[in-house]
């Protein structure tokens, strides 16, 4: 009886264990993705500055130069 209780006990924490872990490892697998994403993309305001920056050169190269 007791053996049985204690077996039962057992495989509830090794479930639940699993089911911990497994959710502890989907998040962290989602944060080093998000993480990379951050890291490896160029920032969109960056790319926006670039465009203004170009597009300002050209203009000037157009109509010259300009007063802003």
């Amino acid at each position: 009886m007791f053996y049985t209780i204690l077996k039962s006990s057992y495989l509830q924490i090794l479930t639940q264990s699993a089911q911990f872990f497994d959710t502890l490892y989907v998040h962290a697998s989602k944060m080093i993705k998000k993480l990379l994403k951050a890291l490896i993309q160029p920032k969109v305001s960056t790319y926006i500055d670039a465009k203004i920056w170009i597009q300002k050169i050209l203009l000037e190269e157009k109509y010259g130069k300009t007063n802003s």
